[in-house]
């Protein structure tokens, strides 16, 4: 249930215009996403020349790969509810500096799989965390009819951070080697820390929901409110049957009326990640495996991230119009068709190959990115960012797969071409099961 403080502070945000100071907010969560998307895909597309100038296998390259991809399961499960307790901004602050400092650090290690393995692990815990918290806020700042864009919008950035990659690495690689990609990303994190800390206010419906002192409480809802040009509230009622916030209530996530939609969200999550990440983690090596050139491989990578760039806003427009259940469910289906396509139709020129990465960058990371939006529309206030966190976070596990699965996969001498059916398999399932939600 709702309690009386967020339905009233939820009506001041409804009623009133997107003002510069909320889209202000999700640009933010876009930026924060971008250096998110960034970091992952550099490992991506330093992943062939780490490999060639360390002397290691392919099987050694998935456990690098993945070991981000851990730290951010278990950062969007553990630390992103944290947010839930302590406020998001403090959460997204501790994070950032988690992951600036992490890339940084990437950058100077030397010929050991172990230390970069843990070292990629601690910049995913950050990751994680962000990726939910950033989600949370924009959707608790945003009015009603424009929170479907707004989660979307902010999820786009991380595709977008992932698109650019590929440009600023065929500079920096050959030039300064794949080091510098790291340390030139971590810079980055900690300059938009900086921006971050100065613009990044509490969401009003955590400090509604806190245990402070009414009068600290109603001054600092206010101020915010007077920030993003809404009414101030005049009292705080009296909250019945409040109860105190607990870090990872896991278990309100499975209470009766929750169960069955949570575990269906988890295991969209889980699939969708695992088609995400195959192609994320994967497309470089593959196309330099069939035959193409490493400039080649990054540019299906950045084709890749441009269509989830435009999927996601496309998806978000949509949705701002109809239930989300019937887009996603579309955008899911038609990514694993694209995906079977691939597989017997068997593109060799060059120009078909990118149109039919970047129709199923489009569609895949379209519907995914939605996910959120259903995700932050399921959970109320107070188990927010641990419903989001456990989607992201138990999903991520699909996301740590993928690359093994796959290097096991090429091991075994399957082709990019077959690849893409295994994975289509599980984009079919999430989309018959998104249709069960109603959302």
């Amino acid at each position: 249930m709702h309690n009386q403080q967020s339905d009233l502070i939820r009506d001041r945000i409804n009623n009133g215009p997107m003002t510069f100071a909320q889209v202000s907010i999700v640009s933010l969560g876009f930026l924060l996403n971008c250096v998110d998307g960034f970091d992952v895909i550099a490992i991506s597309v330093a992943a062939p020349s780490l490999s060639q100038s360390w002397g290691i296998s392919p099987v050694e390259v998935g456990y690098i790969l993945s070991a981000a991809l851990i730290g951010m399961a278990l950062g969007a499960m553990f630390l992103a509810p944290l947010s839930d307790v302590y406020g998001r901004r403090k959460i997204v602050l501790f994070s950032m500096f988690l992951t600036g400092i992490s890339m940084i650090v990437t950058g100077f290690i030397d010929r050991s799989v172990e230390l970069m393995i843990f070292v990629r692990a601690v910049s995913g815990l950050g990751i994680g965390a962000i990726f939910a918290s950033a989600a949370t806020f924009g959707s608790e700042f945003t009015p009603e009819r424009f929170k479907n864009l707004a989660v979307t919008v902010i999820i786009s950035g991380y595709p977008f951070g992932a698109m650019i990659v590929g440009p600023i690495a065929a500079v920096i690689l050959p030039a300064l080697g794949w080091q510098m990609l790291f340390i030139f990303g971590g810079v980055a994190t900690l300059v938009l820390f900086i921006v971050t800390y100065w613009l990044l206010p509490e969401s009003v419906q955590y400090i509604a929901s806190s245990n402070q002192d009414s009068d600290v409480k109603m001054r600092t809802i206010n101020k915010v409110l007077k920030r993003i040009k809404r009414q101030p509230i005049d009292q705080l009622p009296t909250l019945e049957g409040h109860r105190e916030i607990k870090a990872a209530n896991v278990k309100s996530l499975l209470s009766a009326e929750l169960m069955v939609t949570t575990i269906k969200l988890w295991i969209i999550f889980f699939m969708g990640f695992l088609g995400i990440y195959f192609i994320i983690s994967w497309i470089p090596s593959l196309f330099v495996n069939s035959g193409w050139t490493m400039r080649e491989g990054i540019y299906a990578l950045t084709i890749s991230n441009l269509g989830a760039v435009f999927g996601t806003t496309c998806i978000g427009l949509i949705t701002t119009r109809y239930k989300l259940r019937w887009p996603i469910s579309t955008f899911f289906a038609a990514t694993g068709i694209l995906m079977v396509y691939f597989t017997l139709s068997k593109p060799t020129e060059l120009m078909m190959l990118y149109i039919l990465i970047f129709l199923i960058g489009i569609f895949l990371n379209g519907a995914f990115s939605a996910m959120y939006a259903v995700a932050a529309r399921t959970y109320e206030t107070s188990i927010k960012s641990t419903g989001i966190g456990w989607c992201a976070g138990l999903g991520r596990t699909g996301a740590i797969a993928a690359p093994i699965i796959a290097g096991y996969l090429v091991a075994l001498n399957f082709s990019m071409y077959s690849l893409f059916t295994v994975f289509a398999l599980p984009v079919l399932l999430a989309s018959i099961l998104i249709a069960t939600i109603k959302v």
